[in-house]
């Protein structure tokens, strides 16, 4: 739930209505939430919007050309929301371990994971959600030096920064994040809350491999291993 962090395994979670994108557990978390996710509901709307007209003008038709099942911009966004949705747990489980959230709870607000992914086509998916990407590389990456990457990382992360606040201040947790790219989309970031006891004593040396392995054979609920 982007209000509450609930889990999608213990509540049915809800798209919103207007950007697509935030999910949440009730009505009454949605209007709760509304003031802080306002602006980035009109954001993710607006890109939304922007990728169907796209897809339409003769550029957009070009696109289709170099992407993967002649595919538009906006079909390829549409397909990582989907993938995000699939593969969430073993992002997280990952993210843990990436930025070492055991040895050092504080990273959270220091790191993110930074997953490269590269479309699939469907001789290879076969249109299952969770083999539309395959894995290219992963690795923890400092929040004040991507502060000063290209758009949209700064704002990115200036979102990530009020989530967390706004979190620890409502004293649910701390919120981390993996941050996804698939080119030429711009990155996306998928943040995690309740991040109040992990559970895991140590960070493991094998969350790239045990990633990279889930991911590209399409395994779902991976961290649950870890």
């Amino acid at each position: 739930c982007s209000g509450c962090y609930t889990p999608g395994s213990e509540k049915h979670l809800s798209l919103c209505a207007g950007c697509k994108a935030a999910k949440y557990c009730s009505r009454d978390c949605q209007k709760k939430d509304w003031p802080r996710h306002k602006a980035t509901c009109q954001t993710n709307k607006t890109l939304v919007e922007t990728l169907r007209a796209h897809s339409e003008t003769p550029l957009g038709v070009l696109d289709r050309l170099v992407l993967p099942d002649g595919i538009s911009m906006y079909e390829l966004d549409q397909r990582l929301e989907k993938w995000v949705s699939f593969h969430s747990p073993t992002l997280m489980g990952a993210t843990i371990h990436c930025i070492n959230l055991p040895g050092n709870v504080t990273n959270a607000r220091k790191k993110v994971m930074y997953v490269k992914l590269q479309p699939r086509e469907r001789r290879e998916h076969y249109d299952a959600p969770g083999l539309y990407f395959e894995f290219v590389d992963a690795y923890a990456v400092d929040i004040e030096e991507a502060m000063g990457w290209e758009s949209p990382w700064p704002e990115s992360l200036d979102q990530l920064k009020k989530l967390q606040d706004d979190s620890e201040r409502d004293g649910r947790g701390g919120v981390t994040a993996a941050m996804v790219e698939v080119k030429p989309l711009a990155v996306q970031t998928v943040p995690f809350g309740s991040m109040k006891n992990l559970g895991i004593r140590r960070a493991l040396s094998t969350w790239k491999e045990t990633l990279k392995n889930d991911i590209n054979q399409g395994k779902k609920f991976g961290p649950q291993r870890h």
